[in-house]
This record gives C-alpha cells, structure tokens and sequence, in this order.
C-alpha cells in the first residue's frame, strides 16, 4: 500500500485513495476544427461527443416535457379533431395519416415532397393546443425549436446521415445562442420516427416509433412542444438580448443584478456538445463598472468555482497568517460574486430520466465517418493559438463505461472584478515572464494550502497592467482540489497543451527501476493522483509556449522554420504523443529549442529551459521510494524556490529592455511574400516543403482578443 507525505494531515493508513478523474483530449480545441472547413469541424464534434443515450420513447418524452395530468384527455380530443378535420382516418381499429396511403420508402416521389405531407398533420395538432407559442407554418421559428432531418430509407447510410446532420443542426443551436439551456429534433428515417434532446450533460435519442402506426405517439410528441412556454422549450428567461449602436449584446441577470456584455472574450467551451458550455464575457454592472462574467455548467457533484476559491483563500489565510495573506491574495482573480441560474423557480440543471433506476437505457456509439461538405464556419473566440494541424490520424476517447447513473450539470454563473489579458495575448516580452512569476507565487500558495489547481494553463494565467511594474493573477479553480479528497469524477477535459507528462500517461514515470534480480511478481502501484509538481510542470509549459510561439517583433528568429518545428515538437496537439515526453526530458531537444530562438534573448531565457532538469530531479526524488510517493514540504520549497529562482533571474537579464513579440509564424509569412513572382522549380519545391511545416491560416480571432476568466 502506498504511504502519500503531503503538506497536509495524511489519510488513514487504511485507506487507499481513488484514481484522479481521467484527463480527454476536445477534438474541437485542435486545428483540424479551427480551419473553419465544416467537415473538419463536424466530425470533431462528433469525435468529442463519442456516444448518445439511447431511451424509451414515452421515457424521454415525460422526462423532457414532463407529464400534465390532463394530457390523456386533451391527446383523444386532438385525434378526434384530427379525424373531422381529414387529417386523420380510422377504419375500425386501425388509424393512418391520410398524406401517407404507404411508407415514404415505397413513393417515387422526393424526400422534401412526400414528408412535406407532414406539415398538416403537425400544424392541426398545435392548432388545438390553447396558447401555443409554436407554429409549423412559421418555417424558421420552429425550426429554431426543433429542427427535422428526413429520409426515405432506413438503411444504415441514411440512418448515420440523419445523425450526423441532426447532431450538427443542434450543436449548432447550443453553440450560437447563449439562451439557449437545451435543444430538441427530429429525425425520420422511413416510418421510423425519433425524437432527440441534447444538454450539456449528454445528447439522448428515443428509440424509434412507427410514426404511420403509432399515432398517439405522434400527437403527443408534439401536444407536449406545443404546450410548453419558452422556458419548457429551452429559451433561457435569465438573459436578454439587446441593440447597442449596431452590435447585439446581452443582459445577464446574476442574483438581483443586470450585467450587459461589452465583448465576448473566449465562447470556445459551447464548441463542445457535452460539457461547461463555458462562455467568457466583459461586461458592465450596474454602476457602469467593468467586470468579466463567466456562464457555464459544472457537473451536479462539484462545487461552484467560487465557493472553491473562498475555501482555499480561507486555508491559506490558516496556513500563512492574515500578514502574509495581505500579500498572497495579489496573486488571485477577485471573485464579486456567484450563483446557480434560477428557472421557473428551480435550480437550473440538466433534467432527469424519469424513473432513471427501474428503465432500460443503454449507449451508442456515435458514428463519425465524415460525411463532405465545402461549406465553411466561424470559430469560437479564445482558443489557444497554434501553428500547424496536427496529422490525419487523431488519437481517439475511450468510451466511458456504462453506467446507471447518469451526469447532471448545473447551470452557474460568476462575476469577476477585474478584466485581464491572458498570457496567449501579452506581446511584452518582460511583461509575460512577470506574470509567469506571480502565478508561480499564486500556485505556491495553493500547494502550501494543501490543493492542487490541476488546470494550469495560459489562458487561466492574466496579467493585469497599472501604473508600475503590473501584476500576474491566477484564475480558474472550478478543477482544484484538496490534497487527499476521495472523491474522483468519471472523466474531464484537460489542456492538453500544458499538461504534465505522468497526468497524460496516468501512471508514475520517474520511479527509480527495480532490480532484476529481486523483483518478484508484479509490482505494487498505487493510483494515479495529480500533485503539485504536476502544477508546476503545467507552469513550465505555458513558458515553453509563450516562448517558442513568438520571436522579437524587431529582432526576429534567423531560422523561423526550425523555431515552428521546435513548437509543434512541444505541442503537437495530440495526446500520448512521443514527442512532448522527450521534450521535457531530454536536454540536447531542449538544447536546440533554445536555439532557434531571437539572439536577443536566447542566452538570457537559458534558466527557463535549464528549469525541466529541476523539475524531474523533483520528480525522482518524490518517487524514489516508489511505491510510496514522498510530496512533503521540504520538496515543495524546494520546487517552488527553483521555480521563483529562476524568473528572478531571467527577468533581471533582460532588466531595461523593452521586447516586443510577434507569432513566430509570421515571418514565414513575410517570406512567402517577398516575392510574388513564379519561383523557379528549385524554389518552389524549398518553398513547398517549408510550407508543409507552416500553418497559412489566417491569425486566429483569440490573436486579436484579450480574455479574463
């Protein structure tokens, strides 16, 4: 059994702690889906989203709409409309749809034709329905509600088209529209009718109905669309959209208190169909103040990000002293205030199964075989730039084993007091290593607390400017937790970038070997737990990135394609790949980073690089007695001070310079530019292999925003 030495009161001996929650990779944070080519971007969504809930269809239906007392009687008056109104025939026993004599699989005629027939029967239904807010005839609106997708045949090809599309029609919904909590659709496939529901907890599908047979089905379906308000529908009452000069802006209500957006800041986590959903905006309160306000949906068994965020200010405060606190709490984005969404009265959450423990549901793996398209897409705003696409072959997601429960988000929201600009954004090159030191400090008391953030990344890393030297804060803690907590979540989403090595392995990697000799059987390993060298591994990759991915705007790189072959080594945007282990490990990769940088800092950057070998020393020394781990307070100092040593240091090299940076890539662009004329043969074959290695897309919008979270 393994023995953890942490700065904070160990565990019972007898206890052995669960696994830390697997790291996943998001398709949608890739360069694949940032091109803007649609098919790219499809079927990275479907990549991420893996699977669907597959749910009886009367289940899902009563889950999503709930079930109204007098829905029985209201769907038998509804038929019986039906029938005088010629909608409907009934012959005895049997009832049929009179627009369809056969199924759509045995008509000559097209697919938009034969189930255009359907158009009456949905449009007699919401007739009868009092106040319904919905109307078929009203093309647009309704498919705003719920979009159709339509084929004759139920053949696989037909069936994996219709998903697709649908998946793509509703992730587009959730992604565009901040009012939007949750999105409905439709798929038809021959007689085989399914109705889909999607929420940032999962996408579920019913399983299918005979919508020629199963009539009351049919009707009730779309007696329960027709009946619900704009809340029931997925419309979110808390927000309001509204006209500033030329530009829509939005009013979040948080508490008692409006907040209208100015800019978003980064809205790239609603890419992702499952998931926070996270959208970043700045924002003016009630005083005319700025403030940034971040909307987004945790899973039900966490807590929300500020509640967190006290909790550990609280333990620092114990552990350091109200003297010292005075000077930690510099180091942390203030949070004013946080709150979980109210609707209709109930906390926001993603809904639940009715009677989820006593049905049967099951999982279906998504099929992503792209189906082509030449259309293209706007991207979200605040990915982290990149320089080139990663290869064609991307490492897929492990399925998530079933399970008879299932995820639950809660809609939340935070209000921060300060507006910064992330690291992905600073072009100072002084001014980015400040910030890298002072987060440094924030994370050192984060650790001396007893937690790890376990997301440290360059966009959670902002830099607030003032009248001196300006000040770096850390900010996202929604993934922090206490060393030693026992709880473990089934899975999330890390920054694949700047994530350590043994976090993305999920396993120990710097044990000392056994000897041969006396190993006996297999060896004892206790699970994997992320700790705050991890933290602080994460830290030295934001500085690997921040420098490899500029160069001095006056001074620029002698060899910018090697520079960019040194980024793309460092962070191929794949996890598991090789590449990024013999980076951080082995020096002479290191070495010849280092070197393709600008000569007006490279000597001077040299302690940044050198600081890799102190980190897997620390390392070593924490897993020497492996299987037991030694993380105590002496190897905390020791880490934190060759960290904080080592930007002290760089920072007073370049003491009086005023560097300016520029994304390396440009001045592969600048090349290609020179000269516009035809290359000779020799040239164009050098021009198009170093364009193999150079991303042409345009500068990404995240280049020209700055973000706080």
């Amino acid at each position: 059994m393994a023995n953890t030495t942490t700065s904070t009161p160990q565990q019972s001996q007898s206890q052995i702690l669960p696994p830390d929650t697997r790291p996943v990779e998001r398709f949608t944070s890739q360069s694949d889906y940032l091109t803007g080519d649609l098919s790219l971007a499809r079927q990275a969504v479907l990549k991420d989203l893996r699977r669907y809930l597959q749910v009886p269809y009367t289940t899902l239906i009563r889950s999503a709409f709930g079930a109204p007392a007098d829905a029985p009687a209201d769907i038998s008056r509804i038929r019986q409309k039906l029938t005088e109104h010629h909608i409907l025939k009934t012959e005895g026993a049997k009832s049929q749809w009179v627009g369809f004599a056969a199924p759509p699989t045995r008509s000559n005629v097209s697919e938009d034709v034969i189930f255009r027939q359907l158009t009456d029967v949905i449009s007699s239904i919401l007739d009868q329905i009092p106040n319904c807010i919905v109307s078929f005839m009203t093309t647009q609106w309704f498919n705003l509600v719920v979009p159709f997708q339509f084929k004759k045949t139920k053949d696989r090809s037909a069936k994996r088209d219709n998903e697709q599309k649908i998946i793509w029609r509703l992730r587009q919904i959730m992604r565009e529209d901040p009012f939007r909590r949750f999105a409905m659709g439709i798929t038809i496939e021959d007689t085989d009718m399914r109705f889909w529901y999607s929420s940032r907890a999962f996408l579920a599908a019913s399983e299918p109905i005979n919508f020629m047979t199963d009539i009351d089905d049919v009707i009730s379906l779309f007696y329960s669309i027709g009946s619900g308000n704009r809340e029931a529908l997925g419309w979110d009452p808390t927000v309001e959209r509204i006209r500033i000069g030329n530009e829509v802006q939005y009013k979040f209500k948080i508490g008692n208190r409006f907040y209208t957006t100015t800019r978003p800041l980064a809205t790239y986590g609603a890419d992702a169909m499952v998931g926070c959903g996270t959208r970043v905006y700045e924002a003016l309160n009630e005083e005319g103040n700025l403030v940034v306000i971040k909307d987004s949906w945790r899973d039900d068994d966490r807590e929300p990000e500020g509640m967190i965020l006290e909790r550990i200010l609280k333990d620092i405060q114990d552990k350091i002293g109200e003297e010292e606190m005075a000077e930690a709490e510099k180091y942390f984005v203030k949070i004013l205030a946080y709150e979980d969404v109210f609707v209709s009265g109930k906390v926001d959450k993603t809904f639940k199964l009715e009677e989820e423990g006593n049905i049967h549901f099951k999982w279906i793996a998504i099929d992503d075989d792209p189906f082509l398209s030449t259309t293209r897409y706007l991207p979200s705003t605040g990915h982290i730039p990149s320089s080139e696409h990663p290869p064609p072959e991307l490492a897929r997601c492990e399925v998530r084993p079933p399970s008879t429960v299932l995820p639950r988000r809660v809609h939340t929201r935070t209000v921060f007091k300060e507006v910064g600009i992330p690291l992905t954004q600073l072009t100072g090159l002084v001014d980015g290593l400040n910030c890298l030191h002072d987060t440094a400090r924030a994370l050192y008391y984060v650790h001396k607390a007893g937690y790890v953030h376990r997301d440290f990344s360059v966009n959670n890393v902002l830099w607030f400017e003032g009248d001196g030297r300006g000040i770096g804060k850390l900010t996202d803690f929604e993934y922090a937790k206490k060393v030693g907590a026992e709880e473990s979540h089934d899975i999330r989403t890390g920054t694949m970038h700047f994530m350590a090595g043994e976090v993305e392995a999920q396993r120990y990697i710097f044990m000392p070997e056994p000897d041969p000799a006396t190993v006996d059987g297999d060896l004892d390993s206790p699970p994997f737990r992320m700790n705050f060298l991890h933290d602080l591994e994460s830290h030295w990759w934001c500085s690997m990135w921040f420098l490899l991915y500029h160069t001095d705007a006056n001074s620029p790189t002698k060899s910018p394609k090697e520079q960019l072959k040194c980024f793309n080594q460092a962070f191929p945007r794949v996890m598991a790949h090789t590449s990024r282990h013999y980076f951080f490990t082995l020096w002479r990769e290191l070495s010849a980073a280092r070197a393709t940088l600008s000569t007006s800092y490279q000597d001077k950057c040299l302690a940044i690089f050198k600081l890799s070998i102190a980190l897997r020393r620390c390392y070593h020394t924490a897993e020497e007695k492996f299987p037991d781990l030694v993380l105590d307070d002496s190897l905390l100092d020791k880490a934190h001070k060759s960290v904080r040593d080592t930007y002290v240091e760089v920072v007073e090299e370049l003491v009086g310079s005023q560097i300016q940076l520029k994304p390396v890539r440009k001045c592969q662009e600048m090349k290609r530019n020179v000269d516009d004329s035809p290359p000779h043969r020799a040239e164009k074959r050098k021009c198009e292999e170093m364009e193999r290695n150079v991303d042409d897309s345009p500068p990404h919008p995240a280049e020209k925003k700055a973000r706080r979270a």
